[in-house]
């Protein structure tokens, strides 16, 4: 895994349900904008962030952890959860209801990835520039 990227900001855990992403939305645009990071960029933040949460909440069977980090130039997410099993993009159908998380982290992030956690999942992760 690359390693987190910039000064930390915060670090959260939410709630394993479906309220996790809209959670993981107010506390993120909250530090961001305290941080002076552009709307475009906040809003792109906060689309990725929900699909990872989503996925946390979805396939990692607990309670994950989101943490941000930014520099002048960048912001790092990554969000941890329980399972190791590693996310992929993966080809789904026009009319699938889901599946195109992944998707959209590979096409907006700088860069993305997934790393174990050392007896506690995985931390999947992307970086965005400002």
């Amino acid at each position: 895994m690359e390693r987190p990227v910039g000064i930390f900001l915060d670090r959260f855990v939410l709630p394993s349900g479906p309220d996790a992403p809209g959670r993981a939305r107010q506390r993120l645009t909250a530090d961001l904008t305290g941080r002076g990071v552009p709307a475009e960029v906040t809003e792109t933040v906060l689309l990725l962030a929900s699909e990872l949460v989503t996925n946390a909440v979805l396939h990692g069977h607990g309670e994950p952890v989101l943490e941000i980090r930014t520099t002048d130039d960048l912001v790092w997410v990554g969000v941890r959860d329980p399972d190791r099993r590693r996310p992929q993009v993966r080809h789904v159908d026009a009319d699938s209801l889901g599946g195109r998380g992944m998707h959209l982290v590979d096409a907006l992030a700088e860069d993305w990835g997934a790393a174990g956690v050392p007896g506690d999942g995985k931390t999947v992760w992307f970086l965005l520039r400002r």
